[in-house]
């Protein structure tokens, strides 16, 4: 579904100065990727360009071009011609401080691949049947004749690979296979990107890991997997909260299972923060949004407060109830 207007977007996106660039907290590669190559553009055409992420730069991405200029803060009197929100599926995703409404006097430019029931922003393009943020950067790049570097392109490719499980999921197509092969010629390495997301792991990773197998369970007759994280676990073995990324993804590799969960607290005491992942069309987006989440079809999340323990009972037995996997007739695809 595409919503807002790609050219308006094109044809306001780099005639100003001056730019702040957000995106989401706990960003992934997309976030980052769509991020920095965006200001590598801009600052290729000589504007000031300030690339912002509350959370930073997570450090298996910290090998991206420009990712030691990321900021977390403002400055109080910081002005900007445009404010561009990038991967941001709702206004307040890049943070409570970050909302459009701090920068009254800004141009408020959204771009996002995310399903949205209330887009903001001046200027928007929305397209939820692009695979990633850095996929529509590449064709706003392409028709506004930006010169594809070895670092933008780098940044590019991590974004989609990453948003694609490494061209593994659904949201891998022709049009994005192509797209990896043009950045591919443009400069990006895709073995040196692979090692640095998927082979780049801290010892404390895998002993994390462990932790969290120890508490997997199934239910719905192995339809739904579900493990947990806890800040104690974390701690334990010396990992930090990034450690953890792509975990959920682990769970959802078991045959039969259809729906993956993992629910982790949150650093902030009595949040919880549950990921899900799916296999064919069991939509955890639409089953996120009944908690104010939200997402893709096969990977959303959203946040519930209360202790892990009864989270985790919650999720489960609405999760079954939702999907029917509580129902041995339960059918393919099916959730109301």
């Amino acid at each position: 579904m595409e919503m807002g207007s790609r050219s308006r977007v094109e044809a306001e996106l780099f005639a100003r100065e001056r730019y702040l660039l957000l995106t989401h907290v706990r960003p992934d590669g997309d976030a980052i990727g769509s991020l920095l190559a965006l200001a590598l553009a801009l600052e290729g055409m000589g504007k000031s360009v300030r690339p912002l992420c509350k959370d930073g730069v997570p450090g298996y991405l910290s090998f991206l071009p420009g990712a030691d200029r990321v900021v977390t803060i403002l400055p109080d009197n910081a002005a900007y011609d445009v404010v561009v929100y990038l991967d941001c599926g709702a206004e307040d995703r890049a943070g409570d401080e970050f909302l459009p409404a701090r920068f009254p006097d800004s141009l408020i430019i959204s771009i996002d691949h995310h399903l949205q029931e209330n887009p903001f922003g001046h200027v928007f393009w929305i397209d939820s049947r692009a695979s990633s943020t850095c996929e529509m950067l590449y064709h706003i790049f392409s028709d506004c004749g930006v010169s594809l570097t070895p670092d933008i392109a780098t940044c590019l490719y991590t974004g989609i690979s990453t948003d694609t499980g490494s061209f593994q999921y659904s949201n891998t197509n022709e049009r994005v296979l192509r797209i990896a092969a043009d950045l591919a010629a443009a400069g990006a390495d895709p073995y040196y990107v692979s090692t640095q997301v998927y082979e780049s792991a801290s010892p404390a990773r895998l002993l994390l890991l462990g932790r969290v197998l120890n508490t997997l369970s199934y239910h719905g007759g192995k339809a739904v997997a579900v493990a947990r994280l806890t800040q104690k676990m974390i701690r334990e073995v010396g990992a930090d909260s990034d450690d953890s990324e792509g975990f959920v993804n682990m769970l959802r590799q078991v045959k039969p299972v259809k729906v993956a969960v993992l629910i982790k607290e949150d650093e902030e005491g009595g949040v919880v923060r549950v990921s899900l992942r799916s296999k064919n069309s069991y939509d955890v987006a639409a089953f996120s949004r009944c908690f104010g989440g939200g997402g893709h079809v096969n990977a959303a999340a959203f946040e519930m407060r209360g202790a892990i323990e009864d989270v985790e009972r919650k999720v489960i037995k609405e999760l079954c109830g939702f999907f029917g996997f509580d129902n041995p007739g339960h059918k393919e695809g099916g959730g109301t």
